[in-house]
């Protein structure tokens, strides 16, 4: 990503507003436009020039320090980007939109130990200011100072942060360390801020079906497909999360919800139909549920897979055969596929010359 591309993501983040013209108005334009035109089009000095006599116009605004920080960066400048990021969070140390795109902005630029001075800095001066401990936790778990960041965005948490970004740091911490009880408990109180949060439900959802809450479960995902203007991909999504967790049959549920949405999905028409053939159930409609997928992609050795594995378990070992050396014909000998498939023809080879 170029420089320009990630500082214009920022001051998207940061919501920041571009008049249409801001070199032709009328009237003189305001220094923060004109710096923030000039940032889009890659013009940093101008920019920066704009910028520092935006400050003067708005000594109290902390995103006008953002935008002088995205213009020494555009200047490859970073310490002087990293001073004006600090006052930024000084002026404004719980502005939330502010801390977001000062995260960004240290997450693009891998600097996380510039990121931990900065709110070193802010909280000698904004003492349990949870914007700052939260920030700071973030920054240490990112410096692999787990423990310590953890305890921060706890801190943070406890002194009022509003936020679901703490939350969503602490399950990802928990997860890895497999605390389903924590992890489920965060998000919950993620959700509880952002009810709408479409990842978020997905997340919880799949946490309490980790630790065998399936009502909670149900609940959720629930919600999150109720919610998603892409319902079929979220069932999609729901269906893989039970097959993974070893509940194939609430699974080919999922799976038929998303056809029934959308009935022209190769590969989730091919995944039902292999679900199916593993629990060996409605074998005919699976074949049909597979063919509709190879006419969507002739030359696809998994579509091939799934159709000669129904194949096999109709007794039809001979079309199985052919279809299997089909696959292999297209699969390179070094492929991914290439091992497994030749397996699978030794499989149908056998049980036909037992017949």
């Amino acid at each position: 990503m170029g420089t320009t591309v990630r500082l214009c993501s920022c001051l998207a983040l940061l919501g920041t507003f571009v008049i249409e013209d801001p070199f032709y108005c009328s009237e003189p334009p305001d220094h923060r436009q004109l710096a923030i035109a000039h940032l889009e089009q890659g013009n940093f000095d101008q920019a920066l020039m704009s910028a520092r006599r935006a400050t003067r116009q708005h000594r109290e605004d902390g995103s006008i320090f953002l935008i002088v920080a995205l213009a020494h960066l555009g200047r490859e400048r970073a310490d002087e980007a990293f001073a004006a990021l600090a006052q930024a969070a000084i002026l404004e140390p719980e502005n939330t939109q502010i801390h977001a795109t000062l995260r960004q902005i240290f997450g693009q630029e891998e600097r996380f130990d510039a990121a931990a001075d900065v709110y070193e800095h802010l909280l000698e001066r904004h003492p349990e200011t949870a914007a700052g401990l939260v920030g700071l936790g973030w920054a240490l778990l990112r410096l692999g100072e787990e423990e310590r960041g953890a305890e921060l965005l706890r801190r943070g948490i406890d002194a009022g942060d509003s936020t679901v970004f703490a939350r969503v740091q602490l399950a990802r911490l928990y997860a890895g360390s497999d605390s389903l009880e924590q992890v489920t408990r965060m998000l919950s109180e993620a959700v509880e801020i952002d009810p709408d949060n479409l990842e978020l439900l997905l997340a919880l959802g799949e946490y309490h079906l980790r630790s065998g809450d399936d009502a909670a479960a149900v609940e959720n995902l629930g919600r999150a497909l109720q919610g998603s203007d892409q319902p079929a991909k979220v069932a999609t999504h729901i269906a893989q999360l039970h097959y993974n967790l070893g509940s194939p049959r609430r699974a080919i549920e999922y799976y038929e919800k998303a056809i029934a949405i959308d009935p022209d999905q190769p590969m989730v028409l091919n995944n039902l139909a292999w679900t199916y053939a593993e629990e060996e159930l409605q074998i005919d409609r699976a074949l049909e549920l597979s063919l509709r997928s190879l006419k969507a992609d002739a030359d696809n050795v998994v579509y091939l897979d799934t159709y000669a594995e129904l194949l096999y378990k109709r007794g039809q070992h001979d079309r199985a055969i052919a279809m299997m050396r089909r696959a292999l014909e297209i699969e390179p000998e070094d492929g991914e596929h290439y091992t497994y498939l030749r397996e699978q023809l030794e499989k149908f080879q056998l049980a036909d010359s037992r017949l």
